[in-house]
């Protein structure tokens, strides 16, 4: 059996199926508020900064700062042997939006917070998407 599908899949729904379809096309998509213009994370049902419910998908950058990064040397996720480094990443367009992925390559290893990283998607043999480092740099 195969290691990623012993482990709970993100359920998609309305809110946070733009997100999703991004991440398979390898985009990065938020919504954005038609109201107040701020973007939103991927699981809010509504603007963080004015609760407006009307929002629209834009696809961003994949620019992000890099806020914070672990290692991880004990099995945490099936499919991805230890160690795993795992990143918090801010996007750049709206930095109040935290993002968390991984990091295969160990591109954030020497990088102090702040520096600025690409954000890329990678996809499982079941077909789940999930956030990685691309690259460092803008």
């Amino acid at each position: 059996m195969d290691s990623t599908l012993d482990r709970p899949l993100p359920v998609t729904t309305l809110e946070t199926e733009p997100f999703w379809e991004g991440a398979r096309a390898g985009r990065l998509v938020l919504m954005r508020c038609a109201e107040c213009g701020r973007l939103a994370p991927p699981l809010a049902p509504r603007c963080p900064a004015c609760l407006s419910a009307a929002r629209a998908p834009q696809t961003c950058s994949g620019r992000v700062s890099l806020r914070g990064r672990t290692v991880l040397h004990l099995p945490a996720l099936p499919g991805h042997p230890p160690p795993l480094v795992v990143v918090e990443c801010a996007v750049a367009e709206e930095p109040a939006v935290m993002l968390v992925a991984l990091d295969p390559e160990g591109i954030s290893e020497r990088l102090p917070p702040g520096a600025a990283l690409r954000l890329g998607f990678a996809t499982e043999a079941n077909g789940q998407a999930y956030a990685v480092v691309a690259g460092a740099g803008a």
